[in-house]
């Protein structure tokens, strides 16, 4: 049987559309979030993400609030100044605050250096290019950084 897709487009606060690919989807029109399961595929301008499954929050005028994706997250996403690829557990974007917030076993490349992030909590503040990492509390594994760096 031929795979399902779900094509859904969603309108950006700066009119820029979502394209979401998937082969399984929901809709809670109460709660404003649209469920996508089974590869997904999410493409926005340059920004991509795969996972295993999507949830997409808006608020009643379909302004995009939440992203939040689960399960074997590969992604190719922007900032102010910075291209960003890797793979994590979850990803969740704020669209509000422009923040992306990366958890569990987290691997960062930044495309334009090549320099690496490990870490089980990073956090991109996609307005200002700042950047959080932490590790789990009860995880002995550190923060792992990998920086060219000329002399």
């Amino acid at each position: 049987m031929k795979k399902i897709i779900v094509f859904l487009l969603i309108v950006f606060s700066y009119s820029a559309n979502m394209q979401i690919l998937a082969k399984h989807f929901t809709y809670d029109k109460q709660k404003n979030v649209a469920i996508f399961k089974g590869d997904v595929n999410v493409t926005k301008e340059s920004d991509n993400i795969l996972s295993n499954i999507l949830f997409v929050y808006t608020n009643k005028k379909n302004k995009l609030q939440k992203l939040i994706a689960i399960g074997n997250v590969k992604f190719r996403v922007t900032d102010k100044n910075s291209t960003y690829k890797g793979q994590t557990d979850k990803l969740t974007y704020n669209a509000n605050k422009e923040i992306y917030k990366f958890e569990g076993h987290a691997h960062i490349i930044k495309v334009q250096d090549n320099q690496e992030i490990f870490g089980n909590k990073i956090i991109i503040n996609k307005k200002t290019g700042n950047a959080i990492v932490d590790s789990d509390k009860n995880d002995t594994a550190p923060i792992k950084f990998i920086l060219k760096v000329k002399e």
